[in-house]
């Protein structure tokens, strides 16, 4: 699967796209916490999760074929 990551986000992967592979299905919730495991600064950071295009809440699930975007917040303009 293919994160890509935003604005100052990419400072804590050091990258604007990090590959994984799921063996299942898996909540953007459980996303997050295999996240924080891997990167912990990301735990001090407030970031929105997008699939497909779509804002995220906690509860969607997410397979190997969605497009997962991590996107910092934003103000106006």
């Amino acid at each position: 699967m293919k994160l890509k990551i935003f604005g100052k986000l990419t400072e804590i992967f050091n990258t604007d796209e990090y590959n994984f592979s799921l063996e299942n299905n898996i909540s953007i919730a459980e996303l997050k916490l295999m996240l924080d495991k891997e990167f912990p600064k990301l735990k001090e950071t407030t970031f929105l999760v997008a699939v497909d295009g779509l804002k995220a809440d906690n509860n969607q699930l997410i397979s190997d074929t969605s497009e997962i975007a991590l996107l910092p917040p934003y103000s106006g303009g």
